[in-house]
């Protein structure tokens, strides 16, 4: 039986599965407490409702973009060289034979959508979200 795409991309480019477990703790970590700082600074401002979500919105995208700009910048391969993306790892270009075609700068391996795990990664929308609220319903508490 051959291998598959996924098998290829990480014979051709690994990952080390306890690096990429401390990236990912890295990145939650980051998430977590930047949305707890943002969740102060929106109980400091008195922000209510819908706006105090826009805010964490808006700084959550902000975060991850720099995050993501030292990354790419940082790195030839972008965020694919510290995440494997949704698809396990599977590289840009690879057809059922291990050719690469395409795909990428030139010499430079790249993972399919590794990006996401840098925006989406890390309890954005859950654990990082609650620690939000709490920072947000706390300081907004104490002050009123």
């Amino acid at each position: 039986m051959p291998p598959t795409k996924q098998e290829l991309s990480l014979l051709i480019n690994p990952l080390v599965p306890e690096s990429v477990q401390h990236n990912n703790r890295t990145l939650s970590t980051l998430h977590s407490l930047t949305s707890f700082l943002l969740g102060l600074t929106a109980g400091i401002l008195a922000l209510q409702s819908a706006t105090g979500f826009i805010f964490y919105l808006l700084g959550t995208v902000f975060v991850s973009a720099c995050f993501h700009f030292i990354l790419v910048s940082g790195s030839p391969a972008g965020a694919g060289g510290f995440f494997p993306g949704p698809n396990g790892g599977e590289i840009e270009g690879l057809d059922e034979r291990g050719v690469i075609r395409g795909g990428g700068k030139a010499g430079v391996v790249t993972r399919k959508g590794a990006w996401r795990d840098v925006w989406f990664g890390g309890g954005v929308l859950g654990e990082a979200l609650s620690g939000f609220v709490l920072g947000w319903a706390g300081v907004g508490g104490v002050l009123r």
